[in-house]
């Protein structure tokens, strides 16, 4: 009996920028094993970056995915992918977990640049010991509430119930089986090992030491690396996993490589993430690199990131057992799907150690949650009452003497009912109060830069051989129009940076000619270049446009969208 208490079932939804993806794993004691696999295509453009854009139509491929997979439960667990998430391991003083809460949400303001109003904030005990007398080591997770809000949205509209909001990267390294250890165990080593998901838009870094989250990094690919073999998979209907193994797009014999730059995109920023990590650590260098998601089928991928990352590459494994019966699927359709399903397994995996997951479920949509079920019990007082008060009516119907007996007690009862309808009044005030915040938060985001973004901009166009050292940004007050808005193309802020590099003056004039065409920028000026040393020292400003604004108003649920 105690065995069969301790069985637990999980449902993982993954949704890609190409297709949303389920996974229902069965956990007993150390066994995993997965008994649903299935995923529905989207339509280009309804999830962009791991963001949902089009609610509608994740709302009708999360339908067909659950008449198509035949899933045990529409309680679900979604993981999160977007670039406006984050997950990192920090120290904070020994404090009662809701006070950590609190405080690390004015520590958030150091990594991500957005108020804290306008983030969704958890956290993890990290196993181990803890850090300096008086502090404790915790994985502090965080993402844009608007992006976890409207992707809860899309998934509440298909029928699923929503049991928590998962980083897509911590759901990865869930899943995949440490270096020397069983699932959720850790090398014992204390040395780096790197998980990279490979999607159709969107890629993660997710960096482990001894079996603990340690960074996760989540780019866009400026190349579509995965188009030709991630995506024909993903827009096949869910039950032709079958089919689609038998005929799935590979490389012929005697084809030539796929271009460099379907594999550059992804080299380069694996290659930055890891030496980030390594200048940040004290374990010293990574011992493997593990990659899954679509992309892993691309030719010449592990060859490409073992020669730049200089550590054996390998194909990711998820350790489970497979119910062939239930899963419908035949082993090469299995094979065929097993790279795709990872994270949608961890996140099915999802709080079945026992140790505490992190959740970015925003507590407003938990009090919406409460209410309806308040309205649904007082529904259901009412209906009860009702029923009592005529079955009593009828039964006394032939006694008069009782019957203005009947009527007081009817009286009494819609007295306290009048009570109770009063109490929940404030259901009936939400909404109202949500358009006004909705309205003072777009009202807030008039003339938001978008600095993240710019930086991302800024480092896809760097030449190879350049190395930004500093980035000092500074926002100005420009002049309005209407006391509303900048006018287009006004100077909104600053930007200088410091860079060097080997190329000598070729290198200063490329990166001259295309940090120039970055969007939100102009009048780059280059006041300085020293060499020194076989180094070329480049000191350059330049200012920041109204077109570096971010786009955060209009996304906000029920604003300008």
């Amino acid at each position: 009996m105690a065995k069969l208490m301790a069985k637990k079932t999980g449902i993982g939804l993954d949704i890609g920028s190409s297709a949303v993806r389920a996974a229902e794993v069965v956990v007993d004691g150390e066994r995993r094993v997965l008994r649903r696999f299935a995923q529905v295509g989207l339509p280009q453009g309804a999830v962009v970056e791991g963001e949902v854009r089009d609610r509608g139509a994740v709302s009708a491929a999360l339908r067909k995915l659950w008449q198509h997979g035949g899933f045990a439960s529409r309680r679900v667990v979604v993981g999160l992918g977007s670039q406006r998430t984050m997950v990192r391991q920090v120290e904070m003083p020994q404090m009662p977990d809701e006070e950590l809460r609190s405080a690390l949400r004015y520590k958030l303001g150091e990594f991500l640049p957005i108020p804290v109003d306008q983030a969704v904030v958890d956290f993890a005990s990290v196993p181990g010991p803890d850090g300096p007398k008086g502090t404790r080591r915790v994985l502090l997770v965080a993402a844009q509430k608007d992006v976890v809000v409207d992707e809860i949205a899309a998934v509440e509209q298909a029928g699923l119930r929503v049991a928590a909001v998962d980083s897509s990267a911590l759901a990865l390294l869930r899943a995949v089986r440490p270096q020397g250890g069983g699932p959720g165990k850790g090398d014992g080593g204390g040395g780096l090992e790197a998980v990279v998901g490979v999607g159709a838009q969107l890629m993660t870094v997710a960096v482990r030491e001894a079996g603990v989250a340690r960074f996760v990094r989540t780019v866009a690919l400026a190349v579509p690396a995965t188009a030709d073999l991630s995506d024909q998979m993903a827009m096949a209907p869910a039950g032709d996993l079958s089919r689609r193994a038998a005929n799935r797009s590979v490389v012929p014999a005697g084809a030539p490589e796929p271009e460099q730059s379907k594999l550059d995109a992804v080299v380069t920023e694996v290659r930055s993430s890891l030496e980030y990590i390594v200048s940040q650590s004290h374990s010293g260098q990574f011992s493997r690199l593990l990659v899954t998601g679509g992309g892993a089928m691309l030719p010449g991928l592990a060859t490409a990131l073992g020669a730049a990352v200089g550590v054996p590459v390998k194909l990711a494994e998820v350790p489970l057992e497979l119910d062939y019966k239930s899963m419908g699927l035949e082993p090469e359709a299995v094979e065929e799907a097993s790279s795709r399903w990872a994270t949608a397994v961890g996140l099915a995996l999802w709080g079945t150690d026992g140790e505490q997951a992190p959740s970015l479920v925003p507590p407003e949509v938990f009090a919406r949650r409460q209410a309806r079920k308040a309205m649904t019990a007082a529904a259901a007082v009412v209906g009860v009452v009702a029923l009592a008060l005529g079955g009593a009516a009828y039964a006394r119907v032939h006694t008069a003497s009782n019957l203005s007996h009947q009527i007081a007690l009817a009286n009494q009862e819609a007295g306290v009912l009048q009570v109770k309808i009063k109490k929940l009044g404030y259901v009936m005030a939400v909404p109202e109060a949500v358009r006004a915040r909705r309205q003072l938060a777009a009202q807030a985001l008039v003339g938001d830069i978008d600095w993240t973004g710019l930086l991302e901009r800024i480092a896809r166009a760097l030449p190879a051989s350049v190395t930004v050292q500093s980035v000092e940004l500074t926002k100005t007050e420009p002049t309005t129009v209407g006391g509303t808005a900048p006018a287009k193309g006004a100077v909104v802020g600053n930007i200088t940076m410091t860079a060097q590099t080997t190329g000598g003056a070729a290198a200063v004039a490329e990166f001259i000619d295309r940090v120039s065409v970055v969007k939100g920028l102009e009048a780059l000026w280059v006041s300085s270049t020293t060499k020194s040393t076989g180094l070329t020292a480049i000191s350059a400003s330049a200012q920041v446009t109204t077109a570096a604004f971010s786009n955060r108003a209009a996304l906000l649920p029920g604003g300008t969208k």
